[in-house]
């Protein structure tokens, strides 16, 4: 059966999307009125990129909720046709400005413990995402609680998988060793790395370490530490620091051997929280201390 005539599409998804991917639709199945995800692409010379990468999105398919499953993928030399279960839910920036600021520590939290078991499968299956940000973590609000869904995985490699490729990485939210293309050393702290940099976005609502120029701009995200900032709530900074933890390179990386590097890079990364249990229960200390001091 041809895809026109098992599904309908219901509206195109937003400007962003239609440029990064062809076009983006909220589709329905005919038969069973269930919505799906499709993501088109008319393949051509300027954008094998990105039919790339939506190849490799189509080599993800979980079945734990919260992670995205694959519905169908066609791939001709002509055109992709990838098509995901869709998810209800808001991008955590979005969901972020609805936060009362009073509670937006102990709600850090609880996004956190949802996502929790979400990073542990990816950790279990070796899979590092690459391209963790508030715009590819959805919320979905229950009455009393929130799940949370981890979207995108067209920059997504497995640990163990043949890496004689290059990724594109988000500059300003990308681990040093994603930076410097080095896949064989990505680890699930790369992905821990880039949930830090959002972390301080939702709270300061810019990115740390920016620069007009592109080369200054990647030299700050190698080089320089995590800075402090003032709208950072009292406690925060040292767990942000320790989560995107990064060696400060005296000599620029690409004049160095890899020989050289790759040691740099793996130490900076065990001096990182290994898993989000870890930051969970640092969080909780400072919310106990903060809860303890209104009592005194």
């Amino acid at each position: 059966m041809e895809l026109s005539e098992k599904y309908r599409v219901v509206n195109v998804l937003g400007n962003q999307a239609v440029r990064k991917f062809g076009t983006v639709s909220l589709i329905e199945d005919r038969a069973t009125g269930q919505q799906k995800v499709m993501k088109q692409l008319v393949r051509n010379d300027h954008n094998q990129h990105i039919a790339e990468r939506l190849e490799r999105e189509a080599s993800f398919n979980f079945r734990s909720r919260g992670l995205p499953g694959l519905v169908e993928f066609e791939h001709t030399e002509n055109e992709i046709t990838l098509i995901k279960e869709y998810v209800q839910g808001i991008p955590l920036d979005d969901y972020w400005q609805t936060i009362p600021r009073k509670q937006r520590m102990d709600q850090l939290v609880n996004i956190l413990k949802a996502l929790s078991p979400l990073f542990q499968v990816l950790n279990e299956e070796q899979i590092v995402h690459c391209d963790i940000k508030p715009s590819n973590i959805l919320i979905e609000k229950k009455e009393d609680s929130i799940s949370c869904h981890l979207i995108d995985f067209g920059m997504a490699i497995r640990c163990n998988e043949n890496k004689h490729f290059k990724l594109l990485f988000p500059l300003g939210y990308a681990a040093p060793e994603l930076i410097l293309n080095r896949i064989d050393v990505l680890n699930h702290t790369s992905d821990l790395y880039a949930l830090g940099i959002a972390i301080w976005k939702l709270f300061t609502g810019s990115l740390p370490l920016t620069h007009p120029n592109p080369s200054i701009f990647t030299n700050l995200q190698l080089t320089y530490p995590l800075p402090d900032h003032s709208d950072l709530p009292k406690g925060l900074y040292p767990i942000l620091q320790k989560m995107c933890y990064k060696h400060q390179f005296k000599t620029a990386p690409n004049r160095m051997k890899i020989e050289e590097v790759d040691p740099i890079l793996r130490k900076a990364q065990q001096n990182r929280y290994q898993t989000l249990q870890e930051i969970i229960a640092d969080l909780g200390k400072i919310l106990h201390k903060r809860k303890w001091w209104l009592f005194q």
